[in-house]
């Protein structure tokens, strides 16, 4: 494996490109005490799914400069994507 150069950033950001790049092995070196949403573990999901404010619920917990960590943001963020459009074709 490549060592990775990326500094962690100061504030808040997001981290995208293909599958398999090694992004979450890079967020887990330098951000291993965060916490962690993992939207592949289905518990997680399903979870958050259930309760729209358990992730705020969570959040608000943390000690304030918390890093937070949503992995795969974009399998909870199709699966809203598809439950509207679901809906609004019953409309």
């Amino acid at each position: 494996m490549y060592t990775r150069l990326l500094p962690l950033p100061q504030h808040s950001f997001f981290l995208f490109g293909p599958r398999g790049t090694g992004k979450t092995t890079w967020l887990r070196m330098v951000l291993g005490k965060a916490r962690w949403f993992d939207l592949l573990r289905s518990t997680e999901l399903l979870k958050l799914m259930r309760s729209t404010d358990q992730f705020r619920f969570e959040v608000e917990a943390l000690e304030k400069g918390s890093w937070i960590v949503v992995d795969e943001y974009f399998r909870l963020w199709w699966r809203i994507v598809l439950l509207e459009d679901s809906q609004s074709d019953r409309d």
